[in-house]
């Protein structure tokens, strides 16, 4: 098209019909982008890429006219778990858009702890047309089924809904394309429908084969056909707002069915509940209203519950019967109600494992948590009778204050200096309305013992896969909703991630944010450095027989420990990332405290040197074998 076929000699913008027409792959991008966002989507994150061109322009004019806000990231498995972070906390299903080829099988990670969390992921990836797979097309690989069980529901747009719409095959061009832009319409409704069901949600992948040419010819007229394509869809249908991003309402999770039906509980058993990871804490917290009464373990993700046990007492209910010679008590529930996916705890795992244990197990999800085939019962709701025996009470607040006198024993010292120490001043410092972001490994096993969780307080962990991958990224994102949920609020709303070393160094590329992107405006991310992989200090391999060979070749320290020599300082800096060093209990709880007294101010690393060996020491502390 010439400048003569845009204008006239008077600049007026009267142009032939055939001008009006759009190419094909940019009215598709802006047909899936309209409708996404009348399906609920208020947040996107892209990667840039020639061949996802088309969305990605469609998402801009979007952004522009406030129907979104963008996050762009050069890094698909980092924009991958961004999305996930804003998803989460938003629970609003967040697409991320990128390129063909091994763009998508970065988002692979992501993928599958969304769909084993049931967080509402949408992984738009742009293809080549299907007839140049498999030919050795440059960017090409099977795509279509690249996340097999691991995505909830995967859909192809198909090149037949996109090249229907072709009025004149010659050209490539569309003229009005009705049809198909009501089954482009039809396939995002079912992939946000999928990812978004309360029982069957999570990750969900659309693969969106585009064929050149794949730009429009000017902004001016992406604009002026994006606006076609909404005034089409808004009297199609009545729209619910007026398409601000703080206004729309979205049915995201909103329960609409269980995929079990209801348990009665006999409370005149010695009963304990043990709650977990969930995929709806409202579900999880009416559950455990109608088990208020009733001890709980209650992992640092779970909502709080009113009959908080101590996690570190757990093996205490193994132990049949405790006597002092003159009293004893019977210390074994005889009846388990678990609630949602508990990961964390041998402990637990040990008593779930008990045959003679009456378990039920209580899931908003089709998944069910039986690892050892012993479930008795399975229910998403729960009608109790009974009450629970005032002896067993005793006993459970008894064996609780044990656990938390050992913890509080356990960290009496401060030397060494551990990040068990460090999380469980973090945790002191947590005031109500934060958002807590803790690093799968063991940072959440160490908030557990800290306490958590409390009520006022939400915290989330990746634990549905359990990896340390994508942990700052998830934060940023986390952060960036929590403060998105109150934009009239004068102040930022808190965020604190916190997360050992290795986790931070497996996700430097999180801190990669543009210079025009949005960023945390209140974000603390409390990094344990204690140089390596601290959680085998605890585990088998950490045993001292097993530390070193004879002839002094190391064993741990290589392929476990992996001590690392990093400057966090200097990376922190190469990020425009503010960093601060904490060596002590003391200094860090007194670098939190001016943290929250001087408000946010986006990103802050705040550092901890701690001892990793030491791990080994306070774990047997707090179990009281030392």
């Amino acid at each position: 098209m010439t400048n003569t076929d845009r204008t006239n000699s008077e600049g007026s913008s009267q142009r032939p019909a055939a001008a009006l027409a759009s190419p094909v792959a940019v009215r598709a991008g802006l047909v899936l982008v309209d409708q996404l966002i009348h399906s609920g989507v208020r947040e996107a994150v892209l990667c840039p890429g020639s061949r996802n061109s088309p969305l990605n322009l469609a998402f801009v004019e979007a952004e522009r006219v406030g129907r979104v806000r963008l996050h762009v990231r050069t890094d698909e498995r980092s924009a991958a778990f961004l999305a996930l972070g804003l998803a989460k906390v938003a629970r609003q299903p967040v697409p991320v858009v990128m390129t063909s080829g091994t763009a998508v099988a970065n988002c692979l990670p992501a993928m599958v702890e969304a769909t084993l969390s049931g967080v509402p992921l949408l992984v738009l990836s742009a293809n080549r047309p299907l007839s140049m797979v498999g030919t050795g097309a440059n960017q090409t690989i099977d795509q279509a089924e690249l996340f097999g069980s691991h995505s909830v529901c995967t859909l192809n747009t198909g090149e037949q809904a996109l090249e229907g719409a072709v009025a004149d095959a010659g050209t490539g061009q569309v003229a009005g394309g009705t049809d198909a832009a009501a089954e482009l319409r039809d396939v995002v409704r079912k992939l946000v429908a999928a990812a978004t069901d309360p029982i069957d949600g999570g990750g969900a992948h659309l693969d969106v084969p585009l064929r050149e040419p794949l730009v429009p010819p000017t902004l001016d007229e992406l604009s002026l056909w994006a606006g076609e394509i909404a005034g089409a869809a808004e009297s199609a249908e009545s729209a619910e707002t007026d398409g601000a991003a703080t206004t729309v309402k979205t049915p995201a999770y909103t329960p609409r069915a269980l995929p079990f039906g209801q348990v009665e509980v006999d409370l005149s058993l010695r009963t304990l509940v043990i709650a977990g990871s969930v995929a709806d804490t409202a579900w999880a917290r009416s559950i455990m209203d109608e088990l208020a009464d009733v001890p709980t373990i209650a992992e640092p993700v779970a909502p709080a519950p009113d009959f908080p046990v101590h996690s570190a007492a757990v093996d205490m209910f193994s132990t049949q019967v405790v006597s002092d010679g003159e009293h004893s008590a019977v210390t074994t529930p005889e009846q388990i109600v678990v609630i949602g996916r508990p990961t964390l705890h041998r402990g637990v795992t040990k008593l779930l494992a008990n045959k003679d244990i009456h378990v039920i197990a209580l899931s908003d999800t089709r998944n069910v948590t039986d690892v050892f085939g012993n479930v008795d019962q399975v229910g998403s709701t729960v009608r109790p009778r009974g009450e629970q025996p005032e002896s067993w009470l005793q006993v459970a607040r008894a064996i609780s204050d044990m656990g938390v006198n050992q913890v509080r024993e356990g960290l009496a010292k401060h030397e060494p200096f551990t990040a068990v120490h460090a999380v469980a001043v973090v945790a002191d410092a947590l005031r109500d309305g934060d958002l807590l972001v803790l690093g799968a490994s063991t940072a959440v096993r160490d908030a557990s013992r800290a306490g958590l969780p409390f009520d006022g307080v939400r915290a989330i962990a990746n634990r549905g896969a359990a990896g340390i991958d994508g942990t700052i990224s998830t934060a940023v994102g986390a952060a960036m909703a929590h403060a998105h949920s109150d934009p009239t609020a004068i102040r930022a709303p808190r965020t604190i991630a916190v997360m050992g070393d290795l986790t931070f160094a497996h996700d430097l590329g999180g801190l990669n944010i543009g210079p025009l992107e949005p960023r945390p405006d209140n974000l603390l991310i409390v990094l344990t450095n204690d140089s390596g992989g601290g959680i085998f200090e605890t585990l088998e391999p950490g045993a001292d027989d097993l530390r070193t060979f004879a002839d002094g070749t190391a064993a741990f320290e290589r392929v476990f420990g992996t001590p690392l020599d990093l400057d966090f300082a200097e990376l922190c800096a190469g990020f425009g990332v503010e960093h601060k060093l904490a060596s002590s209990v003391e200094e860090l709880a007194d670098a939190i405290e001016e943290h929250a007294e001087l408000g946010g101010n986006g990103i802050t690393v705040l550092e901890v040197k701690v001892d990793r060996r030491g791990r080994q020491e306070i774990e047997k502390r707090i179990a009281g074998k030392r």
